[in-house]
């Protein structure tokens, strides 16, 4: 059989066949009908191996369909090293020796990739009893590969580090987890180097020491080291050994595991860290700080409850709660401690401790023969799953916060009897507190969560508009950067007036240097403003008339021709000069004279705008200022109604005065540089209408003299 040439399918050389290959047709498609029904991948092939029929479970398996798979050799689906096996054993089939055989061949599974399903061959014996045609059967769907050693898989792809050792306790063999952590290649054999070798300098002396002693017993090996890993990063490994013994008894090592343990020793040291610290706060701090277990045993207490029971060597761990209180103090406990379990929260309570060392629950009331007082703090602890795990007691000393709420009290009465205005607001802005002058007087109130207000009086209402863009603007600001401001602001009274004040605003920070609130100190400077504008208005107008005066006349100016020079707005000066005023002091005395500077001043009034300024300089002189007229005949006719107004006889008393004025006219031009020469040219041009004949009007003309 060896010696004939190969054929297609490569199965086997070509033989005689048993038939004329129109007999195996038909004989093939007598059963091909059985083929198909049958729930096993089954493919019928020729003794020169092509396939002849796939049946539909062979189709699927192989994800090609009938036509394209009739006609394939039998070695495009198996491997080619097995090729040479395949055909030995289709020649033992010939030879008789065999009737069977069983391969791998090539599937297809549905993402696309090989899979590899076990195949059970059977000759077919024609008439002439040799095979007439071979039947390929596929029983199993899973990959035949995975058909490995379970235990030989199990121990090579374990996710942790698996090893044997010698009689001395040193590795000699290990899983492919042991190699790729010392960085060799898992090709089997004997580890070229000891996990062992590995161990940090630190942990080595112990570890050698364990090993050395566990040998000599034969006992279990159980300890955690750290070891290098190829990567050089250090890693906590638990290794646990048992010995192992050959069936004579005698000892031939031990069988181990490595555990990588890092991040478990990572959090151990955390937890110990974090248990070290929580005693060092506790023992640090002020507060006594008792853990009770579920039952109210104490399992903690900081050395804090001696200097609480007046006992620095009492030993709390392992009393039950109850026995350090008075027995009609249990059941009200008892009862909050049940609902603080059923919803989560924690409660406290105030206590106090009396001269004889009592502690006594305080309801509120005030009792003198306190000699210290206490916040009683109980918070239920809840393991992971939300059950209740014990609890957590504090004892906190509030003495001296007792003694300063006590002198706190005195000193608001102190405050809410004075007349200044006393406001304390959060960094929201929220007042928390006001004395009852702001109460009264501004008509807002302090802010108290328990009250259930859900509308809050804020430090900024009271402040009208310019004083709240003040504030915004310029003191908070000031607030953040110096913590304290000065100045006067003007806040709404309770009827909607306006108060100006002089205020102290300060702020307050906590320990993280923020502002956690401010407060606010102002007083009713209202008499003092009207002190000062009276004095204004004495320093700046006639005391006769009320007119403006020279001082405010000159500011005036000054400010009109900056306006002037800048935005180039029309600037005017009319200077009047009284004609014949002396003679009605002469003739009816200066009361009537005064009487009738104040009729003049009326008049003058009446004829000018609101926007100008009259003002009256001297004895008998007066001035008007005009500003945005740049049209010279109403100027002059400005200059007529006044002339016209004050022609008019004056009556005062029963007298009768005939009074009239001069008038000098001056519009600025860029040669008027102050407020002096402008007065200089109105003067002059008033003084040349004297000398045409009075009651006139001269205008100053630029380039030229009046």
């Amino acid at each position: 059989m060896a010696e004939d040439p190969p054929r297609r399918g490569q199965v086997a050389p070509q033989h005689q066949r048993a038939g004329s290959d129109l007999t195996l047709a038909r004989h093939i498609s007598r059963v091909a009908a059985i083929f198909d029904a049958v729930p096993v991948g089954v493919g019928v092939w020729s003794v020169d191996g092509e396939l002849l029929h796939p049946n539909p479970v062979f189709c699927d398996l192989l994800q090609i369909c009938r036509d394209e798979l009739v006609g394939q050799p039998f070695e495009a689906f198996i491997e080619p090293k097995r090729a040479p096996d395949v055909r030995q054993f289709v020649e033992d089939l010939w030879r008789g020796e065999r009737n069977h055989f069983a391969c791998d061949l090539r599937c297809r599974g549905v993402d696309g990739a090989d899979r590899w399903m076990r195949a059970f061959v059977t000759a077919v014996y024609g008439p002439a009893a040799r095979p007439a045609y071979l039947l390929s059967q596929i029983f199993d769907f899973a990959d035949s590969r995975i058909h490995t050693s379970a235990g030989e898989r199990m121990a090579s792809e374990a996710p942790v580090m698996l090893w044997l050792t010698d009689e001395t306790g040193v590795p000699r063999v290990g899983n492919r987890k042991t190699y790729e952590f010392l960085g060799e290649p898992a090709l089997g054999g004997e580890l070229r180097r000891s996990v062992f070798e590995r161990t940090h300098p630190g942990d080595y002396a112990r570890l050698a020491e364990q090993i050395r002693e566990r040998v000599r017993s034969l006992r279990p090996l159980d300890v955690v080291a750290r070891s290098r890993r190829a990567d050089s990063t250090w890693r906590a490994l638990h290794h646990r050994a048992e010995p192992v013994f050959a069936p004579d008894g005698r000892f031939t090592g031990y069988a181990g595991v490595s555990l990588d343990v890092t991040e478990q020793e990572r959090l151990r040291a955390e937890l110990a860290e974090t248990r070290r610290l929580f005693r060092s706060i506790t023992e640090a701090g002020p507060v006594a700080v008792a853990r009770l277990d579920r039952h109210g045993r104490i399992t903690y207490a900081n050395s804090r409850w001696g200097e609480v029971l007046d006992d620095p060597d009492v030993q709390l761990l392992g009393l039950s709660w109850q026995g350090l209180l008075a027995p009609e103090l249990l059941r009200e406990l008892i009862e909050q401690g049940r609902s603080a379990a059923e919803t989560g929260t924690p409660f406290e309570r105030r206590v106090s401790k009396l001269d004889s060392g009592v502690f006594v629950l305080d309801p509120g009331s005030d009792l003198s023969g306190a000699r210290s007082w206490a916040v009683l703090r109980v918070v239920p602890v809840f393991d992971d799953a939300g059950r209740r795990d014990g609890w957590i007691a504090t004892f906190t000393d509030i003495s001296a916060e007792m003694a300063a709420d006590s002198r706190a009290d005195r000193l608001a009465h102190v405050l809410d009897a004075g007349s200044d205005f006393l406001m304390i607001a959060e960094r929201s802005g929220a007042i928390t507190y006001v004395n009852n002058a702001a109460q009264d007087v501004l008509g807002i109130s302090a802010f108290d969560p328990r009250s259930g207000s859900e509308t809050p009086d804020f430090l900024t209402d009271v402040f009208d508009g310019d004083s709240l863009e003040l504030y915004h603007e310029v003191i908070e600001p000031v607030l953040a950067g110096e913590g304290l401001w000065r100045g006067e602001l003007a806040f709404r009274s309770r009827e909607g007036t306006t108060i100006p004040v002089s205020a102290l605003i300060l702020a307050h920070r906590n320990e993280y240097g923020r502002v956690e609130s401010v407060s606010a100190v102002a007083r009713d400077i209202s008499d003092l403003k009207m002190a000062q504008s009276q004095l204004r208005e004495l320093a700046t107008h006639d005391y006769l008339t009320g007119m403006p005066n020279r001082v405010l006349l000159y500011d005036r100016l000054e400010q009109a021709l900056n306006r002037y020079h800048r935005y180039g707005q029309p600037v005017a000066l009319l200077y009047l000069d009284l004609d014949r005023f002396k003679p009605v002091n002469d003739d009816y005395g200066h009361h009537v004279g005064d009487q009738v500077l104040q009729k003049i001043a009326d008049r003058i009034n009446r004829v000018v705008r609101d926007t100008d300024t009259a003002a009256r300089i001297g004895g008998d002189e007066f001035c008007v200022l005009v500003e945005g007229l740049d049209d010279p005949d109403g100027l002059r006719a400005v200059a007529d109604r006044l002339i016209e107004a004050l022609d008019e006889p004056i009556i005062v008393g029963g007298a009768e005065a005939h009074v009239g004025c001069s008038i000098g006219l001056v519009s600025v031009d860029d040669s008027c540089a102050d407020a002096d020469a402008l007065m200089a040219l109105a003067d002059a041009a008033m003084y040349r209408a004297k000398a045409a004949g009075r009651g006139c009007c001269v205008v100053y003309e630029p380039g030229g003299s009046p």
